[in-house]
């Protein structure tokens, strides 16, 4: 018998169901119309096949999960970006699907370690494709429409961030389009919120300024913005500048010892990271702090919505311009190999180099889309589905673990889009997308600086050439030569993962100068000793 498992009923965020449907989040239909909470049940009510189920989450902008089930057979999706994640397994010929990965793995006995999934993820931070580090347990991913029926399941991807063409207009004409774009997903956005209190996380870039000044733009008045890290953090100086240009409430969190010590013992943090993590992501601690001091302190209502930057600099198209020679027409094995070179870079996994490639090879098939894509986009598409979905945008689990609401404006599928389509040589160093943040946005809100802390194309092409000789050299000279700026207190708190695992009489190392590394090997390591 199919079983569906859904425990995470808590915070802003709870499943809404009926007998045969259950949903999760918050959307926008192709007329613009809001859903979210009850109302959610309303936009998928009326389905009576595949076809209907398809429609609706083709269509459904915004962030969600969604199960309906007819007799014998399950529709499952997750949006877009995998907001919220669901998982699911194949036990004595039945279908079990579930919104939480360890209790999943507890109640169906499957404690086997996935071997290669462990080495992607030591490399990565994250677990690739449907996989999960446990053996015969998989994720839905981002993008994607599982049907189960009987003993069978049917995969497919109703999102793309391939494009087979990229736009002709002139560059001027894409400017006012991009900036209509802007404003009118920020209305969409501005009138989801409901009065409630907005918390911006704002750092000293412009995907966060652009949240506050559109907020500010739009009349909204029920704006915090927040900061963190060390004292010294230099974008703490930006952000307070901005927070106070606009007139929003500013508040800044100082991390310090006092504020994490012994965290690793802690009941939040226990609970959190493998909720966070869900057997595929690197949890993240960047901001688990500052959050659960604003709910500790009271300093935030209980209803508020937190809206971070999540990420305006990978539509903008930051990403390629670390790249050198990208083409619109290659072979899958070199982008294949590109992406291995740049994405498996913490501790990098040479002995299974071969396994690698064909598992990321393997994974830009099953995502083909029937047109000749692009290059470039079919990279991208991976970064999209792989990187941000489960690497970034998955840092949203701080806000829903203190049960906070969340909005993320900048995967609106008119925005994502757009940008999707803009020729190469204007997403390369966000090269349109600053142009409009800058002129179009922040000049007339006075909240452009000269001291900025973007990177100018010609640093950017210094970075490139620093990339290069990093991926030549051993580790012990690059920490030898290499002082990793830690604004985030993040050798501190790493301290305590290395302490701790040095009690158990393990050892875990710095790869590739990222304090990143430390947090997922102490994350496996934890998890194989659970099972």
């Amino acid at each position: 018998m199919n079983t569906i498992l859904l425990v995470h009923n808590s915070g802003d965020f709870i499943w809404e169901k009926t007998e045969n449907l259950y949903v999760k989040g918050y959307l926008s239909d192709r007329n613009g119309r809001f859903y979210e909470k009850i109302q959610l049940l309303e936009y998928f009510k009326g389905m009576a096949s595949l076809a209907d189920f398809e429609e609706k989450v083709k269509f459904a902008n915004g962030c969600f999960s969604v199960i309906f089930s007819d007799k014998e057979d399950i529709f499952v999706a997750c949006d877009s970006i995998r907001t919220f994640p669901l998982f699911y397994a194949s036990i004595d010929g039945d279908w079990k699907i579930s919104d939480d990965a360890s209790q999943f793995v507890k109640s169906l006995g499957l404690p086997i370690i996935n071997e290669l999934a462990s080495h992607e993820f030591l490399a990565t931070g994250f677990v690739t494709g449907r996989e999960t580090l446990i053996n015969e347990l998989y994720q839905v991913q981002a993008g994607e429409l599982i049907h189960f029926k009987k003993k069978e399941l049917k995969r497919k991807f109703y999102f793309s961030y391939r494009v087979s063409k990229s736009s002709e207009s002139e560059y001027e004409e894409l400017r006012s389009e991009g900036t209509k774009v802007i404003n009118e997903t920020f209305n969409r956005f501005a009138e989801s919120l409901n009065g409630r209190t907005v918390v911006v996380p704002l750092s000293g870039g412009f995907d966060s300024r652009l949240v506050a000044v559109m907020l500010k733009k739009l009349g909204y008045k029920n704006v915090i913005c927040i900061t963190y890290g060390r004292p010294e953090n230099p974008e703490i100086k930006i952000s307070r500048q901005v927070a106070e240009i606009l007139g929003f409430e500013w508040i800044c969190i100082d991390y310090t010892d006092e504020l994490i010590q012994s965290y690793i013992e802690d009941p939040d943090f226990k609970s959190f990271y493998p909720f966070s993590s869900g057997l595929v992501s690197m949890f993240y601690l960047q901001e688990f702090f500052a959050v659960r001091y604003l709910k500790e302190k009271q300093l935030i209502p209980e209803d508020s919505i937190f809206v971070p930057g999540h990420t305006g600099d990978f539509i903008g198209g930051k990403h390629l311009g670390k790249y050198a020679n990208l083409l619109e027409k290659e072979s899958t094995d070199v982008i294949a190999e590109r992406i291995y070179t740049y994405f498996y870079c913490y501790k990098r996994p040479s002995k299974k180099k071969e396994q690698i490639l064909d598992r990321i090879e393997k994974n830009l098939g099953e995502k083909f889309t029937g047109e000749h894509d692009l290059a470039y986009s079919i990279q991208e598409d991976w970064e999209y589905k792989e990187k941000l979905a489960k690497f970034i945008t998955n840092s949203v689990t701080t806000y829903t673990f203190f049960g906070y609401g969340f909005r993320l404006p900048y995967w609106d599928k008119e925005l994502v889009g757009f940008f999707r389509n803009l020729p190469l040589h204007m997403k390369i160093n966000k090269f349109l997308y600053d142009d409009i943040l800058t002129n179009e946005f922040f000049e007339p809100e006075g909240v452009n600086f000269e001291e900025e802390l973007q990177a100018t194309e010609k640093i950017l092409k210094r970075q490139i050439l620093k990339n290069k000789i990093k991926r030549i050299l051993p580790q012990f000279l690059l920490r030898v030569f290499h002082t990793k700026q830690d604004n985030f207190y993040y050798y501190e708190i790493t301290r305590e993962m290395v302490n701790d695992m040095a009690s158990k009489g393990q050892t875990i190392k710095v790869y590739n100068n990222s304090y990143n590394s430390l947090i997922i090997q102490w994350y496996l390591e934890k998890l194989k000793s659970s099972i």
